[in-house]
């Protein structure tokens, strides 16, 4: 005999037709939370003693839960000529890629080459204020100029200092852009 089971939005649950039985749903985002009702509920403290442990053990660990996530950076090493300078991330107006090489543009229109991709860069610098605005530019919200309404829900930013003028922002990443320049 074949059972029909069903879904309700209701509940995060998936009911039985043909009984009284009731399974959590893992495709629910309360599905963890129902999983710990229900240890809490049952009151099996062995089960939950392991599972409280575990997490103490996640939150007490140095590395970060999510992988890939770096504290974000005040400071960038860059490298001068022989010397090696230190650039204080409030420095900073942009970080940009051009010809496979990562440049980072200071507020007082100095270029300095990064050993570092624009993707590293993004997940080490404070999304509070810096955005990727394109695959080659990372801007920070101070060193946008003006933003200009371009066509087919696109933006037109330009940005200061030095000649970095007419980036398009497609329309896919404006909405999120505007989001952030609101916060």
């Amino acid at each position: 005999m074949q059972q029909d089971i069903t879904t309700s939005t209701a509940l995060p649950y998936t009911t039985v037709k043909g009984r009284n039985e009731k399974r959590a749903d893992p495709s629910t985002p309360d599905y963890e939370l129902m999983n710990l009702f229900n240890l809490l509920k049952a009151r099996e403290p062995e089960l939950l003693r392991r599972l409280l442990n575990s997490c103490a053990a996640l939150l007490l660990k140095d590395e970060p839960a999510v992988p890939g996530y770096q504290a974000e950076k005040e400071r960038f090493l860059v490298k001068t000529g022989r010397h090696l300078t230190s650039v204080h991330i409030s420095q900073v107006a942009f970080f940009y890629c051009e010809n496979k090489t990562v440049y980072l543009k200071t507020k007082d229109d100095r270029n300095h080459i990064l050993k570092l991709s624009i993707e590293e860069i993004e997940n080490t610098v404070s999304p509070r204020d810096f955005f990727r605005i394109s695959r080659q530019i990372i801007v920070s919200r101070h060193s946008i100029k003006k933003i200009i309404i371009w066509f087919n829900g696109t933006l037109r930013v330009d940005l200061m200092p030095g000649d970095h003028a007419n980036i398009i922002i497609s329309k896919l990443r404006a909405p999120m852009f505007r989001q952030w320049l609101g916060e």
